[in-house]
């Protein structure tokens, strides 16, 4: 495989790392708040569950915060986790392409 397909297969898995983990954040919590009217109409709904666009979770961030601190500093720790586990996810990429290189 060649070096740039590497990095490109690196980027992409580190792109689903950091969004998934700000969806999977997004949707708990729609959940915690009941998935109230005032989150907004979802993205679409799988199996009866409303399933948000990402960043919603910053938009109620910002709208919400006064009235759930806790939750939102619940969420954004989280959402912060999946992108510190993007970025470790990278350097290990890096460290592993570097070392094939010199083989």
């Amino acid at each position: 495989m060649t070096p740039t397909k590497l990095l490109i297969g690196q980027a992409l898995i580190v792109f689903a790392i950091v969004i998934g983990g700000v969806w999977a954040t997004t949707q708990w919590t729609a959940a915690v708040l009941g998935y109230q009217a005032g989150l907004g109409e979802p993205w679409f709904e799988l199996l009866r569950w409303p399933v948000y666009y990402p960043w919603r979770l910053f938009e109620w961030w910002y709208a919400y915060e006064a009235y759930a601190p806790d939750l939102f500093r619940r969420a954004g720790t989280f959402a912060a986790a999946s992108g510190l586990a993007g970025t470790v996810v990278a350097v290990i990429g890096s460290l592993w392409r570097a070392r094939q290189n010199r083989f």
